[in-house]
Parts: structure tokens; sequence; C-alpha cells
């Protein structure tokens, strides 16, 4: 009787510490982003106009809310920097006189958002292309494709894949406050 209570006791704990190492490992620590190492605009802009994100067929019946929960991470981000005016558009303007205004234009190219761990899903992941078009000339200025996975492990502990349009959108807009230059 008291082997079989003690065996018990050592499995339980034993499991215990598994899923508490498992946890660890699966979080890596602490995240710091990499420094942008694109090189910066040549010109600044002051003021942004954020498009609609497009995300085609089978991702917007699947994940509806992700395009307007990326624009949102993008507005949120680039007005927390004070540096811009930020305006959402429907439409790109057919001319802006102001040479200071930025155009931005987000695509979800990939997309898949797993909403609860199981063993045999895959990680979720996004995959976005950002333009930076002049306003002034309507000329594309920078084209660029992001991307980012999540832990499948992790996120079952978390429940954070459903933010991962939103942290993309937060991360474009961390990218393009890191390369146009500040105004003088």
């Amino acid at each position: 009787m008291k082997k079989t209570k003690r065996m018990r006791r050592i499995t339980v704990y034993s499991a215990m510490l598994l899923l508490f190492m498992l946890s660890l490992a699966s979080c890596g620590g602490h995240w710091q982003p990499e420094p942008v190492s694109d090189s910066k605009l040549d010109a600044t802009y002051l003021h942004m106009l954020v498009l609609p994100v497009d995300i085609g067929g089978q991702f917007a019946i699947d994940y509806p809310q992700a395009a307007s929960d990326c624009r949102s991470g993008l507005i949120e981000r680039l007005l927390a920097s004070k540096r811009f005016q930020v305006r959402p558009v429907d439409a790109p303007p057919a001319l802006v006189p102001d040479r200071q205004t930025l155009v931005i234009k987000l695509a979800i190219i990939e997309c898949s958002i797993v909403n609860r761990w199981v063993a045999w899903q895959p990680a979720s992941y996004i995959i976005v292309r950002m333009t930076l078009i002049d306003g002034h000339s309507g000329l594309v200025i920078r084209d660029k494709e992001f991307s980012t996975k999540n832990n499948t492990f992790a996120a079952g502990w978390s429940h954070t894949d459903a933010a991962i349009p939103k942290d993309m959108g937060s991360i474009i807009g961390d990218y393009i406050t890191a390369v146009v230059p500040p105004a003088l």
C-alpha cells in the first residue's frame, strides 16, 4: 500500500516537473526584436494614409478579422510613435498635393491561425506584403514581405495565436517608424 502511494506521488511530481520544463523551453525567454537593417527612405513623411488590408479568397473566409486586426495594429503602432499623422482611407487618393504623404498598402499573402494546441496541428503563421507608395508621385518606394510563426505548444498555454495579425501590424508599424527619417 505504501509503495503504491509513493510511486503515484513520484509519477505525479515527475509529470509536473516535465510539464514545467516543457513550458519554459517553449517560451524561449524574453524576446528582443532585431534592429532594422534596411536603409532609411530618401524622404521624410509626416502623413500616413493606411489602405484596407488585402486578404484573398479562402483566407478572408477562414479568418474574417485578420485584415482589420492587422490594419488596427499598424495604425496603433504608428500613432504610438507620435511622429506621424495617420489616417485610414478606403482607396488610394488620385493626387496628393503634399509631398510628405506616404500611402501604406498591406496584403496578407498566407495565414494559418491554430486556435487550440493539438499535437498534430501545424504552427500558426502569417505572411504579409507591405508596399510603401509616395503619395505625391505614386511611385512604390519600398516593397517587403514580413512573416512570423508561433510555437504551437507555447500558444496552447497562452492562447495568443488569435493576436498574430494584430502583432504583425505592430511589427510593420515599428519597421515604418524605423525606416522613415524623422522630420528636422
